[in-house]
């Protein structure tokens, strides 16, 4: 039973590998399209920064001496 099962998994491991080939291939070579220019580019302003970051409570902890 073991056998017929990974014989199968065999089959199947083959069939995606010839379809991942047969699909990507076109892909991986096809060469690199250019790259876009950024128009504008990004600005951030600190006021905007300063308003999207909330505060963080800090948590001092309390030591007290045994006697």
């Amino acid at each position: 039973m073991t056998q017929a099962f990974l014989m199968h998994m065999d089959q199947l491991d083959r069939i995606l590998e010839l379809e991942l080939t047969r699909l990507l291939d076109p892909i991986v070579h096809a060469p690199v399209p250019p790259r876009r220019r950024r128009r504008g580019g990004l600005t951030v302003i600190a006021s905007d920064v300063a308003a999207l970051v909330e505060p963080v409570p800090v948590v001092v902890p309390i030591v007290t001496p045994v006697s």
